[in-house]
């Protein structure tokens, strides 16, 4: 989980701090490497207790079942 939370925290600094020139890439490669890990590590929790992923499945299911009706009602107005 720490590897996960590393990655979280590299990528709120390389994204919302002003940092410039090679901190700005030495930032890039640290996520890269910690972002590879870290879907090897959700992996692995997936396969020890997989009910645990459910509520969050459900939840990106939901969203894009959302967005792809309101696609087809826009789609379906504008004709």
């Amino acid at each position: 989980m720490a590897l996960i939370a590393f990655f979280l925290v590299t990528l709120v600094v390389y994204v919302w701090l002003p940092v410039r020139g090679g901190l700005k890439t030495f930032l890039l490669i640290l996520m890269m490497v910690s972002g590879w890990l870290s879907i090897f590590e959700l992996v692995a929790i997936l396969e020890a207790k997989p009910w645990a992923f459910a509520p969050f499945l459900l939840v990106v299911g939901l969203v894009v079942w959302k967005m792809q009706v309101d696609r087809k009602r826009r789609m379906k107005k504008s004709v």
